[in-house]
């Protein structure tokens, strides 16, 4: 017997609006000069893949700043259990796509590969606990999810690794291939929270 959870909202007041744009703003603006600094993106032609890849970090850490502000504004319309962990593993997933383009200005390459080796573990952790704690309901999302990610990505690298074996178009890189699944795997979420009017 499935229960049906309802999840109670409050009007959002026009401070907590402004105090989420102004969050997203100083989240813009320290993505920017972190990038800017490390990267020195101004010396350097900067790839299509890296260019993707930081706007990829900043959406994820964009969701998960978004979210730590509703559970703490609106803590009703977080699912029970999931909220902090949905959080870290947004956050998680941001800095690992981050670190490979700025972290190697201060840091050894095969100390932030190791670093993102212990963030990839701490978030493959939290996703399993996620899994066990969602209802029915968010479990179908996810699984829908993964699903259109699945088959459009598995079409799509197909008929590119055809034309790439015909020389009719460039290789593209496994970096560029991560950003590419994980802007997909973003857009794939969208379609079944749509179809069930979560969004």
């Amino acid at each position: 017997m499935i229960m049906a959870i309802q999840y109670e909202t409050r009007p959002t007041t026009l401070l907590v609006k402004a105090a989420m744009f102004a969050g997203l703003a100083i989240l813009g603006g320290a993505f920017g000069y972190v990038a800017a600094h490390f990267a020195d993106l101004e010396a350097q032609a900067v790839t299509w893949d890296d260019s993707l890849a930081f706007a990829v970090s900043f959406g994820l850490l964009m969701i998960g700043v978004l979210s730590g502000v509703t559970m703490i504004v609106r803590p009703s319309a977080i699912p029970p259990g999931c909220g902090l962990l949905q959080i870290v593993v947004f956050v998680l997933a941001g800095l690992m796509f981050l670190a490979p383009m700025v972290a190697p200005a201060a840091i050894p390459p095969v100390w932030v590969f190791a670093g993102i080796v212990a963030a990839f573990a701490l978030q493959t952790v939290a996703n399993v606990v996620v899994w066990r704690r969602a209802d029915e309901m968010m479990r179908r999302l996810m699984t829908d999810t993964s699903t259109i990610a699945f088959w459009g990505l598995q079409s799509a690298f197909f008929l590119y690794a055809c034309a790439e074996r015909l020389a009719l178009i460039a290789p593209v890189s496994a970096w560029g291939m991560a950003s590419i699944l994980m802007v997909v795997y973003l857009i794939s979420s969208i379609v079944p929270s749509v179809r069930r009017g979560l969004t």
